[in-house]
């Protein structure tokens, strides 16, 4: 909550309220708790005070009814405070409300009693023997997320659908016609899919898009935040934009911090989504200044300072065109970090035990994650299991990279080739493991956009990727076409739709494909026979 609300609670904790009549206690302590909550007229959230509800003619005024989407939730009552009380309510009190509640233009599910020394909720559909919380007023700053947990008003979804859950066992506990259970499924069914149209009115009208806020984090997170973690991961075109916008912003006017967080002198971790957004980031810096004060050695080619922008942006993009051709160590890393997203998607998918994790995280995130989110909008089990492969991911490729640094910090290049045949054999162990992996991952379908099974396998992904994001620079992919047209050309025979796109090429127009001896040569050290097992495992025989 913030500084201001616990300043609020602070000072309602501190009231002399000995001398109060009911309408003090309603004025100082009961419409500031309420205000607190997130209840407010004219909203979602509104509250009715002293409304008029009748008994046989006879008119009652309750002090408050919460209205949650024209639906009753609570009421609250505020009482006096009296020495006869001794901490606790009395039946009198309780049995009051108690007659309010069950009103059904009320219908409350919980029941909420104050005197300005306590406040005390009573679930009236599970027990009146006594209250499920009891809070004393001088300990309410210390005591209000307990509250919270109860009466703000995004719980009405959860008393509501309990409910619900609360009837269906009423009355199907003592159904003795299978029939009937079919007919009310279907009824439920239906309803529920008439209602799509209402929740998705109701999730424009409330929920913002992540993007937006992750427009303005990306502008305002660390270097190492936006590089470390963000480099790693496709976003969409706009959020990819704010991404690179960003750090050539920081570049300005000194980039050595930036270039040197993308680029250090040693080979660092990276996957093929990283170092297409390093090769964009180095064109969109060309935009805006012409020389770089500092390059590391292996990526200047020769002048390290004062050196040209445009000729380090040429020098980088064919790497990513090519798959980082003549510098093996990097190729190796990426090799390597396509190799453990592969392993761990096998894994993940394979596994009972992990697969149930996703749940269990999608459970949490139910339970944690503010309800007018994108997050808790968009939480799945599925989606749950894919941010655990990319964490893993990450952090095994960071170890890959550790286990095959020299002291100095170069890059020992046969140890990671030794480091890099244990991972291909790991991988084709699993897939073997798998009767039918293609199957499998259809059955468990992770909704995962990333292409994980065939880059570095029969796809290139990062020259692809590459090829999509020059398409905000169209003098650099006229550069591109012009002076890289042959690995284009060996990108489209990959299964790159957009090199077959700058090629003026259509999706029903042939042209050469690759083979297994080609992908074995590019990913594979020349190793046909493994390159044949993971593509026949992966997506079955072609």
């Amino acid at each position: 909550m913030p500084a201001s609300a616990l300043e609020e609670l602070e000072k309602i904790s501190t009231l002399d309220v000995s001398g109060y009549y009911e309408q003090e206690v309603r004025t100082f302590i009961v419409d500031r708790i309420v205000r607190l909550l997130g209840y407010d007229k004219q909203t979602d959230f509104s509250v009715d005070l002293g409304r008029p509800i009748e008994f046989l003619g006879t008119k009652k005024f309750p002090d408050y009814k919460f209205h949650l989407w024209k639906e009753n939730f609570w009421l609250i009552e505020a009482k006096r405070p009296l020495p006869e009380n001794k901490g606790t309510f009395g039946y009198e009190a309780l049995s009051q409300a108690i007659g309010y509640a069950v009103h059904p233009d009320i219908n409350a599910a919980l029941v909420v009693l104050c005197d300005g020394l306590i406040l005390e909720i009573f679930d009236r559909e599970v027990s009146l023997a006594g209250p499920v919380l009891h809070v004393e007023i001088s300990k309410l700053r210390d005591e209000f997320d307990k509250i919270r947990a109860l009466l703000e008003p995004m719980q009405v979804w959860f008393f509501q659908k309990r409910r619900i859950v609360r009837l269906i066992d009423k009355v199907f506990d003592k159904e003795f016609n299978l029939e009937r259970v079919e007919e009310f499924r279907a009824l439920v069914e239906h309803r529920l899919t008439g209602k799509r149209s209402a929740v998705l009115e109701n999730f424009r009208r409330n929920v913002k898009p992540e993007y937006e806020d992750r427009k303005e984090h990306f502008r305002s997170a660390p270097i190492e935040e936006l590089v470390d973690v963000h480099f790693f991961f496709e976003h969409s075109r706009p959020l990819t934009d704010v991404l690179i916008d960003s750090l050539v912003d920081r570049g300005m006017p000194d980039s050595f911090r930036v270039l040197y967080k993308i680029f250090p002198d040693w080979p660092r971790d990276m996957n093929d989504i990283y170092a297409s957004h390093a090769a964009i980031f180095l064109i969109a810096l060309n935009e805006k200044r012409a020389s770089i004060e500092w390059l590391p050695a292996w990526l200047a080619q020769g002048q390290q300072s004062n050196a040209s922008t445009v000729k380090v942006a040429r020098h980088f993009l064919k790497l990513c065109l090519s798959n980082f051709e003549g510098d093996e160590a990097r190729n190796l890393i990426l090799l390597a970090a396509a190799s453990v997203r592969r392993i761990f998607k096998l894994v993940f998918l394979s596994s009972e035990a992990l697969w149930r994790m996703g749940n269990v995280k999608h459970f949490l995130a139910r339970y944690q994650i503010e309800e007018l989110s994108w997050k808790q909008i968009t939480s799945s089990p599925e989606g749950h299991v894919v941010g655990m492969m990319d964490a893993h991911s990450m952090a095994a490729t960071q170890q890959f990279v550790t286990d095959c640094r020299a002291e100095r910090g170069e890059f020992k290049v046969e140890v990671g080739k030794l480091h890099l045949r244990e991972l291909w054999e790991l991988e084709k162990q699993l897939l073997k493991a798998i009767d039918n992996y293609p199957k499998l991952r259809g059955e468990r379908n992770l909704g995962d956009a990333r292409m994980t099974e065939a880059a570095g396998v029969n796809y290139d992904l990062m020259g692809h990727n590459t090829l999509c994001l020059l398409s905000r620079f169209p003098q650099w992919t006229e550069y591109a076409l012009r002076e890289h047209r042959p690995l284009i050309e060996k990108l489209a025979s990959m299964n790159s739709w957009k090199a077959r796109e700058l090629l003026g090429l259509k999706l029903t127009d042939t042209f050469p494909r690759a083979t297994d001896g080609d992908f074995a040569d590019y990913f594979f050290y020349g190793d046909v026979a493994t390159q044949q097992v993971l593509q026949e495992g992966y997506v079955g025989k072609t």
